[in-house]
């Protein structure tokens, strides 16, 4: 369905939860605040705007004494609304990034600890240590990095690590991971880490990178973040992390008045690759190999080896395993991607009908793919496997993205864009 061809209205911000949305119409909502407070912490590929489970927290949440879920939490966006609104979620991600960033973005921090260490930090930041000799696992990433800048960024992290207070090393962890793509060869404005034709042209003239400089800059902004997201927000009201798999969710049966969600885009984002260099500075990975087997922790991994795509299971939805069948002519691997992906999210489907409570509400926003030149509604799917889990469709809407998102850049035929997102609201 092309959104622009049934557009019903134009927001600008907030969604307003009594707007009358009809059934399969097009929203098209201009986010107007997607870097207040905490949401201007850390980079994260594929965000979905806070305006969205801002409206979904309003209109389905219900009494403050209950608990909201958001089962691919991922930069945490839905966690800090639903703080700000005055509930206490939980989170799930297979990503210890998003784990850490989640967590860190929603705990409130000591006004005076966190001045008094920051203080501290930037006096003596020009005196930081520089590590001599570069140890042996980094050797891998020396193409990442320049080899004083990886000796200043060693030094700076001995120097977060000697913070006893676990709230406030947290933070100044994730200040550290938002400094170092930018001080990287890898250009910025790219999901994954590539040395592009602009970076090289950048070296050759010279390119200056100051870490320490870099480092306090993201340290100042995001201290005002916290101390003003701590002040607007209860310190009891709490945000758990429920693990890392949303196909076994660690919660007792119908636990949540209300599940929202940006679930990962089949054949779209490969998160692991565009946080390398984060997880392997804050030292959430050990080795180069450890990015695989994080992978394959993933709904929507790509990671497979050829035994376990040999055969293709069905999905049992007549029109999808017709698709599925299709890709599996020119691409037998992207087959079984495909399958796994719905079959994966049939299971966490049924995890959140019974964690939720009676008459209670899903939203979750998708985006459709291309996988093959084969046009995969992964809305109407999800549609037809909630059903098949218990859950009834309640509403659907859609509402065109400002920019395009591109799926797996340089994928060539195999992936595609996405243009809208489908918006879904199920009910218990």
């Amino acid at each position: 369905m092309s959104s622009h061809t049934n557009l019903h209205c134009k927001v600008e911000g907030d969604i307003p939860i009594d707007l009358k949305i009809p059934n399969h119409s097009s929203i098209l909502v201009i986010s107007k605040s997607q870097r207040y407070l905490t949401h201007v912490f850390h980079k994260y590929p594929a965000k979905f705007i806070p305006e969205y489970p801002r409206w979904a927290i309003k209109k389905f949440a219900g009494d403050k004494t209950n608990l909201i879920l958001d089962p691919f939490c991922g930069s945490g966006t839905s966690n800090v609304e639903a703080k700000l609104a005055g509930y206490n979620s939980c989170g799930i991600d297979a990503d210890p990034l998003a784990r850490l960033l989640t967590k860190t973005k929603t705990t409130n921090l000591n006004e005076k600890k966190l001045l008094d260490i920051k203080e501290s930090i930037l006096d003596n930041i020009h005196k930081i240590k520089k590590e001599k000799k570069i140890p042996e696992n980094y050797k891998p990433f020396e193409l990442w990095f320049r080899p004083d800048v990886v000796q200043e960024l060693l030094g700076l992290r001995n120097i977060i690590n000697e913070i006893s207070d676990k709230k406030i090393h947290d933070f100044l962890l994730i200040c550290f991971s938002s400094t170092i793509r930018k001080v990287s060869n890898a250009d910025p404005q790219l999901v994954l880490p590539k040395i592009s034709k602009f970076m090289r042209i950048k070296e050759e003239n010279g390119r200056t990178i100051d870490v320490t400089k870099t480092f306090s800059k993201v340290l100042e902004t995001n201290t005002k973040a916290i101390l003003d997201f701590s002040k607007i927000t209860k310190s009891s009201t709490s945000v758990k992390i429920l693990g890392t798999d949303s196909r076994k969710i660690k919660a007792e049966d119908e636990t949540f008045s209300l599940a929202v969600t940006s679930p990962p885009y089949l054949n779209a984002h490969d998160y692991v690759r565009a946080h390398k260099l984060e997880l392997f500075w804050l030292e959430l990975i050990k080795e180069k190999e450890d990015l695989g087997k994080l992978d394959r922790k993933y709904i929507g991994t790509e990671k497979f080896y050829v035994k376990e795509y040999s055969d293709i299971p069905q999905v049992g939805i007549k029109q999808l395993d017709k698709k599925i069948k299709l890709i599996q002519k020119v691409d037998q691997k992207r087959a079984f991607i495909v399958a796994k992906f719905f079959l994966d999210m049939q299971t966490h489907l049924e995890e959140i009908h019974r964690t939720l409570q009676e008459k209670g509400h899903y939203v979750m926003f998708v985006g459709n793919n291309i996988v093959r030149g084969n046009v995969i509604p992964t809305h109407q799917y999800l549609s037809d496997l909630a059903k098949k889990s218990g859950l009834k469709t309640e509403l659907h809407f859609s509402s065109p993205l400002i920019k395009r998102m591109e799926v797996q850049a340089g994928r060539k035929d195999s992936g595609g864009f996405i243009a809208d997102d489908q918006v879904l609201v199920f009910r218990k």
